[in-house]
Order: structure tokens, then C-alpha cells, then sequence
């Protein structure tokens, strides 16, 4: 009986699993630390789910819907999932890592499920262009793509984005908008020649959640307590249910190797520190881009530092000048509703993408503290009811590196110790902010279609995030045409010259990584390496 062992529980790890559980033979093996929500959220949200919006209970609304908390005063704030922090709970897998300088430290998630319990729901293909210098190309990926997309609950709709960005599968229409985004999206199509001459193109969120089952209420951004929005955690609920793995929680993965035909994996229980010891004929590793990172590079006994790209983060305020009724007063879904992609290029390569978000209580949160006293609420509300905020992305090839500096341990059963710093910082501004000179382009743009869409950005307000904040990083040890015989790249199935048994599946081997969102392609390009992997024989 072929078998496999897949280290982690986050989108890659699920998509891998999806893809060897179409070979009824194969015997399945998943561990992680798989840390989860406490009891009492889990019971609250577990209450919620079974009464309509209307009849949810106050305190309980407040238990599970902390929001998000700053850890960084110049960063954005640390996403919460119902009230917990356990996404970004330290059970081990942080010990020994270190940052310089403004880098998030946060970067390799212990829960079950992995960082998609906290993230944006994003769900759009690369474009063909993204490709280039890949060693497949989008037609290989497609069949993946929708593969990804009839396995999550997916919603979004037919618009400008398709023309680099196909609408994959068959999603559902999405909930009723918020009029701020009803008002920008008629903009556009009244103005869609100006707008586009900018380099401007507008369009609906695609979103990886169970629209049809919605029931707007405003929580999607601390945790939707019906569980509406896809997390890897809800994959392998039901490959566990049904039988298909055999899942061990409380395990961190300390060393991979290969011994003849045969693959290892040494993985610490965290609650004793006692050594496992796995075999089979293949292991997929899915830690996370830096987690997959740092477990090769002690594996390998490599001490040189390697570089991640990342497509970097900044948080972009708009104001607009027609008013929309008092935000407040609404229940709206609060996921990402509308995105602006700027394209440099005539086939979607060089392209920089902002989510937009309707309003939600952190907008709240934010405001300074004088427009939150009651003599202000005149000033307050005329702000909000015009507020708008983005989330941007920049391509990795015009933002900075995250170095990964690793220190070896002498104990065969130790994780490395690791250094993260952030390089390549460019001597562009904007807002008296120090950004990349694609940033600087993209609000010149935004501000010649501000006019037409009644988005006016406000630079001066706007953040920028640190190194590996974004999540959206990789590529430290990429799939290469023609791999090379060290150690720094992969083939097109995510091994290292040193194995054929072992496979990395997660963002540690994208070749570059676009603006545009990140998860769909992590989920794709793992369950390909999965799907041709097995086809190899022994």
C-alpha cells in the first residue's frame, strides 16, 4: 500500500490530501501542533450558529468577536478568530525565531488550519503573465484551479477582472453590497474609459465563503460564528470524519531526510518533547513558507542565508465626497467587497491589487481619540459615512526581501534558530512615508481616477507594513525550469536535489509572488504536485 505523510494542516497540506485521496489505496498521514479554539468559544459559536441574527444574544456577540489588536504601533493590528489569538499562539514552532527591525514575528501559525482561520478569504487565480519563468503555465494550473474552486464554497461574479483573471467554476452570487461599494461600482461603469486610460480596473471580491447561507451581521472580520468562511480546518474535518487520514495533533516537525526508497520524518509531541519517528514513501511538507523553510534548512544542515519574496502590504484610507447613510446603522458582510487591480502592462504581470472593505467596528477603533467623544459625533459621522479602507499588495519583484538567517543546532532533534530581516527598502515616498516607487506610481493613478470613482486616497494616513506581514511570502527554494544540483531550487514536483521522496507544497516554492491573491494558488499548485507525484512510480 503507497503511503504519505503530509506535515502541517493549512490550505496546502488540505489541497495535498485532496489529491491523494482520489487513490483509495494510499494511506494518509497528517500531524501538526493543531492548536484550536477554546471550549467556551467553540460552545458560543456553536449557539449563535443555531439562532437567526436578530436573536443573538449581546454578550455572547461580544465574547467571540474581539477585534483586531495592535502589536506593532506602526503595523496593522493582529487579526483575532472569535475573541482568540490562537492562530498566532506559541507552542513551540516560534521558539528560536528571531526578527531585526520593523518584521512581523508571528510568521508560523501552530493551529489547526494554519493562518486561514484568520485570513481575508481573497480567491483569484494568477494571471497567465504571472507565470512566465515558471516551469508550467497557466493551462497546467487551470485544471487545479477549478479543481480548488469545487472543493470550497466560493462566491463572486462576472466582471472587468475576468479579462486577466478567468472566473473559474461556477460561484455564487454574492450578498447584497454596501451602498459606499454600490456607489463605487456604478462609477465605474459610467466612467470605465477614464478610469481603465488610468490603468485602473474594478471589480467584485471573489471570496472563498458560503454566500448563499449569509446572514449579514457585520462579524466576518473576527470570525463568522456560522462558520461561513473557508478555513483548511473544515477540509480536514471531513477527511477525518470520514476516515480517509490519520491525523495526530500535538507534533512539530523538527527534521525530514530519506533513507534509500524510504522518507523520515522526526517530529518533537510538544506536551512531553519525546522524538517520533515517521516513514513513508512520500512526505509532503506544507509548514507554511517560513516554517517549510526553517525545517529544510536545519534538515539540510544549511547555515547560508536564504531570501523570501514577499508581495508587501500596505493599508491605504480613502475618503469619498458623496456621503452614504451612517455605516453603523447597517448589518453588512464585512469581508473584502470590491477590488481595484492597477495594471503597468498590457497582459496583467506587472500589476499592484487593493481589496476594499466596507465598514466594520475596527474602523471605529482607529478613529484618534478626540472623534470618539460625544462633541465630535457630528465630525465623526460625517467621516465615517465616507470613509472607505484598502488593503493593498505590491508584486514580491517590487518589494523587499525577507532574509532567513539560520543558526544550526547540534542536536539532530532541534529546529534551527532563525533571524528574519527585511532588505531592499526603497528611497521612494509617499505620504512622508519611505515606500517602493511602485507604490508612488500606484497613487498617482488612483488619484487621476479619483474623480471619476470618488475615491480620494489619503496618503498621508496611509501604513505600510512590515516585513513579512503580508503573508503572502515565499519562494525560498523555488520550482526552477532547469533545477540545479545545490540546494537553493526545486522541480516543477517541490523537491530538492537531495531527495525524490520529499516534497515541499506550500508558498517556499513559488518562483515570485504577484499582488494578487495568494491562497487559491498555494491550494493549486500543492494539489498538482500532488496529483503528479503519484503518478511516479514506487
Amino acid at each position: 500500500m503507497p503511503s504519505s505523510i503530509i506535515i502541517g494542516s493549512g490550505p496546502a497540506a488540505a489541497a495535498a490530501v485532496l489529491a491523494l485521496s482520489e487513490n483509495p489505496g494510499e494511506k494518509i498521514t497528517v500531524f501538526d501542533p493543531g492548536t484550536v479554539l477554546d471550549a467556551e468559544a467553540q460552545e458560543v459559536i456553536s449557539k449563535l450558529s443555531k439562532l437567526r441574527v436578530e436573536n443573538w444574544g449581546e454578550e455572547d456577540v461580544r465574547r467571540v468577536s474581539m477585534q483586531p489588536k495592535r502589536i506593532q504601533s506602526d503595523s496593522l493590528p493582529e487579526k483575532r478568530s472569535y475573541g482568540s489569538d490562537f492562530p498566532f499562539a506559541n507552542k513551540g514552532q516560534l521558539d528560536g525565531v528571531h526578527c531585526e527591525g520593523r518584521v512581523n514575528p508571528a510568521v508560523i501559525s501552530s493551529a489547526y488550519g494554519g493562518f486561514s482561520n484568520v485570513w481575508g478569504a481573497q480567491i483569484m487565480p494568477f494571471s497567465a503573465a504571472t507565470f512566465k519563468g515558471w516551469p508550467f503555465d497557466f493551462s497546467v494550473m487551470e485544471k487545479h484551479y477549478r479543481t480548488i474552486l469545487g472543493h470550497i464554497p466560493f462566491a463572486g461574479e462576472s466582471d472587468d477582472l475576468e479579462e486577466w483573471f478567468p472566473l473559474i467554476g461556477s460561484p455564487d452570487p454574492l450578498p447584497p453590497l454596501a451602498p459606499r461599494t454600490q456607489m463605487v461600482l456604478a462609477n465605474y461603469d459610467r466612467h470605465r474609459d477614464r478610469v481603465r486610460s488610468t490603468g485602473i480596473t474594478i471589480g467584485r471580491a471573489r471570496l472563498a465563503f458560503s454566500a448563499p447561507e449569509c446572514q449579514p451581521c457585520g462579524l466576518c472580520m473576527t470570525g463568522c460564528p456560522r462558520s461561513l468562511i473557508f478555513s483548511a480546518s473544515h477540509s480536514f474535518d471531513r477527511f477525518r470524519r470520514s476516515g480517509r487520514i490519520d491525523y495526530h495533533s500535538g507534533l512539530l516537525a523538527v527534521r525530514v531526510d530519506q533513507e534509500g526508497e524510504t522518507a523520515v520524518v522526526q517530529a518533537r509531541e510538544l506536551s512531553s518533547g519525546r522524538i517520533h519517528r515517521f516513514t513513508a514513501d512520500r512526505v509532503f511538507v506544507g509548514c507554511g513558507a517560513i516554517g517549510t523553510t526553517r525545517l529544510i534548512l536545519g534538515s539540510l544542515g544549511l547555515d547560508q542565508p536564504v531570501h523570501l519574496a514577499e508581495s508587501a502590504q500596505f493599508v491605504l484610507p480613502v475618503i469619498s465626497m458623496r456621503p452614504t447613510p451612517d455605516p453603523r446603522r447597517r448589518r453588512e458582510f464585512t469581508l473584502n467587497q470590491f477590488t481595484m487591480v492597477i495594471v503597468r502592462d498590457d497582459e496583467a504581470f506587472d500589476v499592484s491589487q487593493i481589496h476594499f472593505y466596507p465598514f466594520n467596528q475596527a474602523y471605529y477603533d482607529a478613529l484618534p481619540g478626540f472623534l470618539k467623544h460625544r462633541a465630535a459625533a457630528f465630525a465623526t459621522n460625517r467621516l465615517l459615512s465616507r470613509l472607505t479602507v484598502g488593503l493593498g499588495y505590491l508584486p514580491s519583484w517590487e518589494s523587499p526581501k525577507v532574509r532567513v538567517s539560520a543558526q544550526i543546532s547540534a542536536a539532530h532533534d532541534e529546529l534551527p534558530k532563525i533571524t528574519l530581516t527585511s532588505e531592499g527598502f526603497s528611497d521612494a515616498k509617499v505620504g512622508g512615508k519611505q515606500v517602493p516607487p511602485m507604490l508612488s506610481d500606484a497613487m498617482k493613478r488612483i488619484r487621476k481616477a479619483a474623480p471619476y470613482l470618488d475615491l480620494w486616497p489619503v496618503t498621508p494616513q496611509m501604513l505600510w507594513s512590515g516585513g513579512a506581514k503580508s503573508y503572502h511570502f515565499g519562494g525560498s527554494f523555488p520550482h526552477a525550469v532547469e533545477p540545479d544540483c545545490g540546494r537553493s531550487t526545486t522541480d516543477r514536483l517541490g523537491r530538492l536535489a537531495r531527495w525524490d521522496r520529499i516534497h515541499l507544497i506550500d508558498g517556499s516554492v513559488f518562483p515570485s509572488i504577484p499582488a494578487t491573491t495568494f491562497t487559491l494558488t498555494v491550494m493549486a499548485n500543492s494539489h498538482r504536485i500532488a496529483c503528479e507525484a503519484m503518478q511516479l512510480t514506487g
